[in-house]
């Protein structure tokens, strides 16, 4: 009955030490996977954006409407998802280029990790992942 006591009481840490080394790998599991689904909706949020901007480009040819008009409801589109797009990093090619002639709106986007880019700048230096959207459509 005693070895029973005994070998309780020696096993008695024992979850815990595997608890505690178990634990960071579970917490970088989950962060990463946190960190990844932001990325997504960044990556979501600028097709979205890419594609409205397109769309205004598109049309119906009207002179009111400027490219630089269209690169700000490509920013506005950004803004309203909290992700400060910059318009140097908007190319818009075909831009009234006459009807049935493809329009690009291509919108470029450096996200930077926050849990998992910790590590990702230990092993390559570099903490972003550079997105890239681009939408193209016909001149209406």
């Amino acid at each position: 009955m005693s070895f029973l006591r005994a070998s309780a009481r020696s096993e008695r840490g024992q979850a815990l030490v595997e608890f505690a080394i178990v634990l960071p790998m579970l917490l970088l599991l989950l962060l990463g996977i946190v960190d990844f689904a932001r990325a997504w909706n960044v990556y979501e949020v600028l097709t979205d954006a890419a594609r409205e901007g397109a769309r205004m480009a598109v049309v119906d040819y009207q002179p009111a409407i400027t490219e630089q008009d269209v690169r700000n409801a490509i920013v506005a589109a950004g803004q309203r998802a909290a992700i400060g797009i910059d318009p140097a990093d908007i190319t818009i090619t075909g831009f009234h280029a006459g009807r049935g002639t493809q329009a690009t709106v291509r919108v470029e986007y450096d996200y930077e990790l926050k849990w998992v880019g910790a590590l990702l700048g230990l092993v390559s230096g570099d903490r972003t992942l550079s997105m890239i959207s681009e939408f193209a459509m016909r001149n209406e």
